[in-house]
């Protein structure tokens, strides 16, 4: 059934536009063009123990399996924990996440996760309830990064068309794609085709490796502080800077998988800051500044 399925664009003629930032982009009101702007000196970290501070975080909302590497260097003895994180960026009143984490306990245990915490019950430590979140982008439609939108209802949804394709023809997610449906009804469902600047300074990238329509984010916080989310392109990220992902997770397309991974190079040479969803390195303990919240400096 994948195979019948069509790319819109390749990454052979995206990348170009990677490199020369060119994407599309989007119509936005002067609130948007300012809203993930922040303030270097403002942002470190939070006085108040019942509110988030307006930046970026990283969210932990569980341990996972160990992960072999498949490295042909390697012996096949070393393996390396993962982790399972989502992002939030908070600007004033709005709150975007990138990718939503787990809400069922039913698919929480189909992964294997331990330690395991729903996404509201950590966010609300916060101050932040389900209803406030007023985006979310999803890199790709596995159930550990899409399988938290239903504590979100007021958000609006960007994804991929080529993956909300084939979540349409196949039973792998039946509740995320009632979901789905659901935002697509209320108009809170964005299709990014390609890549796409969603907000200034913020892109959509397609890379279409993992899944035939997963997508990494590009995002100029401020200048000489650019950070690139990764998706499951790269689980490791120290790894991933080298050229190398050996973590053997299945792909979709091996070609587009190795043409962004080098795209990954360049962007670290310079001075990017890859930040990825199962690599506990990017956990920094004095960087907790509420319950499995974790401040992005």
């Amino acid at each position: 059934m994948i195979l019948h399925l069509r790319f819109v664009c390749s990454l052979k003629f995206l990348f170009p536009f990677f490199l020369l930032f060119g994407a599309m982009a989007c119509r936005t009101t002067e609130t948007e063009r300012n809203v993930f702007r922040e303030n270097p000196k403002k942002n470190l970290g939070t006085d108040s123990k019942y509110e988030l501070e307006d930046g970026l975080y990283a969210v932990h909302y569980g341990n996972g399996r160990r992960l072999e590497l498949s490295d042909e260097s390697e012996d096949g003895t070393e393996r390396k924990e993962t982790v399972f994180l989502f992002y939030l960026i908070k600007s004033g009143n709005r709150i975007l996440l990138i990718d939503s984490g787990i809400s069922s306990v039913r698919t929480k245990d189909r992964y294997g996760l331990k330690d395991w915490a729903s996404p509201s019950t950590i966010l609300e430590k916060a101050g932040i309830r389900g209803s406030m979140v007023t985006d979310i982008v999803l890199t790709h439609f596995s159930a550990d990064h899409a399988g938290g939108l239903d504590l979100f209802p007021r958000a609006r949804v960007f994804i991929n068309p080529n993956d909300w394709e084939l979540l349409k023809k196949t039973d792998w997610f039946p509740n995320l794609r009632k979901i789905l449906h659901t935002k697509e009804k209320d108009k809170k469902l964005t299709f990014v085709q390609g890549s796409l600047e969603v907000f200034p300074d913020f892109r959509i990238l397609f890379t279409g490796g993992r899944t035939p329509g997963h997508s990494a984010v590009e995002w100029l916080r401020f200048p000489k502080n650019r950070v690139l989310f990764a998706g499951d392109e790269c689980i490791f990220t120290e790894l991933c800077a080298g050229g190398k992902d050996p973590a053997g997770l299945p792909l979709y397309s091996v070609k587009n998988h190795r043409e962004f991974i080098q795209y990954l190079e360049l962007l670290v040479e310079q001075g990017t800051k890859i930040l990825t969803f199962h690599d506990p390195s990017l956990l920094r303990p004095e960087e907790e500044v509420f319950p499995r919240i974790y401040r992005i400096p």
